[in-house]
C-alpha cells in the first residue's frame, strides 16, 4: 500500500538552534515549527503521528512556545477534514511534550510506543525530564501498545527503532509512490542533520550561530573532512541524552530512506503533501 504525508503545523517554539544542531548553529535564535503528521493510505485511513503540545505543559524559558489561534490542534485538525474521535491508529515517535500533548484526542486509537520509551519517560534522567510531561499522556496508557524494536503496523508503514534522542524513540517508515519516506521525528530536527546528504543545508545552518564559521577559510575544509569521515561522519542530531546512538540511528535511517522527513525543519512548511511536494536531492 501506499501513503501521502501531510505536514500539520501546530504552533512554534522560540529557541536557541544550538539545542537543535549543536554546536554550529549556537547563539541563533528562532521559531523552530512543531508538526503532528497525518499519513494517508490508498485504503483512506488516516494515522496520526505525534499529536503536538499544549501551551502549559512546555517550560517557556527554555522553549519560548507560541501559536496563532488557527494552529490550535482542533483548528488544525477540522481544517484538515481530521475527526480525531475517527482515527484508530496514533503513532508516538517519543514521550516530549510536543509530542503528546492532545493525545486524548483520539480516545478511540490505539497508540503506538516503544515500551522502553514509556518505562524510562515516567523517570527520566537528568536535563531529559525538561522534556517530559507525565499529564499529558498518562491517561493514554490504557491505549498503548506497547512495541519493542522494529514492527509493521500495517502494509507499507513501520515502526523503526531509532534510539537516542530519547532511550526508546522511534521513527516512521512510510511507502510512497516515490520510495520509502522516513518520518525522522526527533532524531534529526532539521535536514542539515544529514550533511552529507544535504550539504548546502548544512552550510546554511553552520552560518546561522553567533559566531558563524568562515567557510572560505582553508582550515575549515580540513576540520570537516575529519568529521565526515569519522565513524558516523555527517549526521548532527539535535542535543540529546545518547548522541552516538542518535547519530547510529540517523545512520540507520538515512540508509532507508528515498525521502526525509525531519521532526522540526521549517523547509517542511512548504511541503503540503509528500512525497507530492518533496523537492530535496
Amino acid at each position: 500500500m501506499k501513503y501521502k504525508i501531510k505536514p500539520l503545523m501546530t504552533g512554534n517554539f522560540h529557541m536557541n538552534w544550538g539545542h537543535i544542531m549543536s554546536p554550529f548553529a549556537m547563539g541563533h535564535v528562532a521559531d523552530v515549527p512543531v508538526f503532528m503528521f497525518a499519513v494517508t493510505g490508498e485504503d483512506g485511513e488516516t494515522i496520526m503521528v505525534d499529536a503536538s503540545f499544549k501551551m502549559e505543559s512546555v517550560p517557556k524559558f527554555i522553549f519560548g512556545p507560541h501559536r496563532t489561534k488557527d494552529q490550535e490542534v482542533p483548528k488544525v485538525l477540522a481544517a484538515n477534514g481530521i475527526d480525531p474521535a475517527q482515527i484508530q491508529k496514533v503513532i508516538i515517535t517519543h514521550l516530549h511534550h510536543d509530542h503528546t500533548g492532545y493525545l486524548h484526542l483520539f480516545r478511540n486509537a490505539r497508540m503506538y510506543v516503544q515500551e522502553t520509551e514509556l518505562i524510562n519517560a515516567y523517570h527520566p534522567p537528568g536535563i531529559q525530564a525538561v522534556g517530559v510531561c507525565r499529564e499529558d499522556w498518562e491517561p493514554c496508557v490504557p491505549q498503548f501498545a506497547l512495541v519493542n524494536g522494529d514492527f509493521e503496523v500495517k502494509d507499507g508503514l513501520r515502526l523503526v527503532f531509532a534510539p537516542g534522542h530519547t532511550p526508546g524513540h522511534q521513527a516512521v517508515a512510510v511507502n510512497t509512490d516515490r520510495g520509502t519516506a522516513v518520518i525522522c521525528g526527533d532524531s534529526s530536527y532539521l535536514y542539515a542533520g544529514f550533511a552529507k546528504r544535504f550539504p548546502q543545508k548544512f552550510r546554511e545552518v553552520m552560518a546561522l550561530g553567533s559566531e558563524p564559521i568562515d567557510v572560505a577559510n582553508p582550515e575549515v575544509p580540513a576540520v570537516l573532512q575529519k568529521i565526515m569521515t569519522a565513524r558516523y561522519g555527517g549526521y548532527f542530531g539535535p542535543a540529546i541524552i545518547n548522541p552516538e546512538e542518535n547519530m547510529r540511528s540517523m545512520a540507520k535511517l538515512d540508509l532507508l530512506a528515498d525521502i526525509i522527513v525531519p521532526g522540526h525543519d521549517p523547509e517542511l512548511l512548504r511541503m503540503k503533501v509528500i512525497p507530492d511536494d518533496y523537492d530535496l536531492e
